[in-house]
């Protein structure tokens, strides 16, 4: 009997991967939630495309300016610490953007939202770093970014909801109440080492990393950023198409199509819904790879490659002048099959510096900052300017282009220097583990 109870006990680090999960979930709500209120913030502010994408951009700023700072600082905070702090950053930011009375504290407030959420993944990373195996790391940051695109595409119509039953201040001060209850969930449940946790058992002790985050490695530099550049390219390019979904969808229908805030959001939320399929089926995707291959650099590589190419066969009918209803299933394509390179991108900043996370992700994730921050305004800049939002369907397919060049040169399978001593221990476990398939 007693084997049986502990069978069927609940797994800490199942428990773990759920609180990220939801912390993936309310961030990308709150990330994502003035995409859908913009229509109404855009009236009630007076506000242009252009100002609009300002706006957008203010979020992307200090999102980009504070990452690599956020992910060294995280590495040495630690993941409990850290994601508490930027939790209640997040939380107090969409607090204020619900108290905005024009563009000026509307600024302020996305700069806040940014600077906390900045740090967040590269955070969170270290923590699924901690606490999952070595080959699991695809699946985990494919189910996290999976929650994370869920709330994308649950942000449209609860957004919508919020703003048609009370008002679009009321829908951030909802959104910013639960954001701040998810940081007293993180620092009741986590810790930053497994064995501290009350509900580990040694099964699981045994299956995680030997000793990694217990011994503080010196980081170097200069091998980390030569390893990691071209990852940090790719997540530009994956950026930018991202960037394009979440900021602009509920206005694009609304713009081209002159649809109304609820049909716009309806649209929104089935393309984010292709996303969450795409960002899951990446990560288990590259892992299966993984297992059946043992070559990590091609388990990364493919479907990274696949995720840039596949959708600009579905960005043509952009130029076609096609229903609504096609235009939707189109970019939901689209999405599904750039969503592929979420998790295998992220996987690679883990694979080649386990012991400095935070830092690695941070590095790759500034190419996303940096796109978050010059797409916006140059999206709104070239509708504002053509009275077409053809000419950013043709810089966007540019981009998919781009993306699988630099991603020739990822190399997983050469591992960033900085750590020998703790790689080499992963290393030989995990060629262990994949001798065993």
């Amino acid at each position: 009997m007693e084997s049986i109870r502990r069978r069927n006990r609940f797994s800490a680090t199942t428990g773990v991967l759920i609180v990220l999960c939801i912390m993936s979930f309310l961030m990308y709500v709150d990330r994502t939630n003035i995409s859908t209120a913009a229509l109404a913030i855009r009236r009630d502010l007076h506000l242009s495309n252009s100002q609009l994408g300002i706006v957008f951009s203010a979020f992307a700023l200090t999102y980009a300016l504070a990452m690599i700072p956020g992910g060294f600082i995280g590495d040495r905070l630690g993941a409990r610490k850290m994601l508490a702090v930027c939790g209640v950053l997040w939380g107090l930011g969409t607090l204020l953007t619900g108290f905005a009375g024009g563009l000026g504290t509307l600024l302020l407030a996305r700069f806040v939202v940014g600077l906390g959420e900045s740090p967040i993944v590269p955070a969170s990373a270290r923590a699924l770093t901690a606490w999952m195996e070595p080959e699991r790391r695809g699946f985990s940051q494919g189910i996290t970014h999976a929650c994370a695109r869920l709330g994308n595409a649950s942000t449209p119509i609860l957004v919508a909801g919020l703003i048609t039953a009370f008002s679009w201040h009321i829908a951030f001060i909802v959104l910013g109440a639960a954001s701040l209850a998810w940081v007293v969930l993180w620092v009741w449940y986590y810790r930053d080492n497994p064995a501290d946790h009350p509900g580990i058992t040694p099964q699981d002790i045994a299956r995680l990393p030997a000793k990694l985050g217990k011994t503080r490695v010196p980081m170097r530099w200069p091998p980390l950023l030569r390893a990691l550049w071209p990852a940090t390219v790719v997540s530009f390019c994956h950026g930018w198409i991202l960037w394009f979904f979440l900021n602009w969808m509920p206005s694009f229908f609304a713009q081209a199509y002159h649809l109304n805030i609820r049909h716009s959001a309806i649209f929104s939320s089935g393309i984010f819904l292709s996303g969450v399929v795409g960002t899951t089926l990446g990560g288990s995707l590259s892992d299966l790879m993984l297992k059946k291959t043992g070559n990590i650099r091609r388990s990364r590589q493919t479907l990274i490659t696949v995720g840039f190419l596949a959708p600009i066969v579905f960005f043509v009918p952009m130029f076609l002048h096609t229903s609504p209803t096609l235009a939707a299933f189109s970019l939901a394509a689209a999405l599904f099959l750039s969503e592929l390179v979420t998790a295998p991108l992220w996987a690679v900043a883990m694979d080649l510096a386990p012991n400095h996370a935070a830092t690695s992700s941070s590095i790759m994730n500034t190419g996303l900052g940096i796109a978050a921050s010059v797409s916006p305004p140059l999206v709104g800049w070239l509708v504002d300017t053509m009275h077409s939002w053809q000419p950013v369907f043709a810089l966007s397919m540019f981009f998919l282009v781009l993306g699988p060049i630099a991603a020739h040169w990822i190399r997983p399978d050469r591992p960033y220097l900085g750590e020998p001593e703790a790689e080499t221990k992963e290393a030989g476990g995990f060629a262990a583990q994949m001798d065993a398939y």
